[in-house]
């Protein structure tokens, strides 16, 4: 990753959220009781809505620094 790359770090988070969602589903086959309700409603839905959330300011602070970076020139001895 090259520095200030906001893209493969927010590509990972996006494919690792997938991964959780998918884990989740298989989970829910087999623990379907208040519990799992709870846990899927404090924990996974907040989580869910803070990165989609997060995603566009990412997107945009990345392209902010794709453009910084071509207006500046190469980040060299940093």
């Amino acid at each position: 990753m090259k520095i200030a790359d906001l893209g493969t770090g927010a590509g990972q988070l996006r494919d690792a959220i997938e991964s959780l969602r998918q884990a989740w589903s298989d989970t829910r086959e087999h623990w379907n009781d208040a519990n799992s309700l709870n846990f899927e409603e404090h924990h996974l839905r907040p989580l869910a809505s803070n990165l989609a959330a997060a995603f566009p300011a990412i997107d945009q602070l990345a392209s902010i620094l794709n453009q910084a970076g071509r207006e500046c020139g190469p980040w060299e001895g940093i």
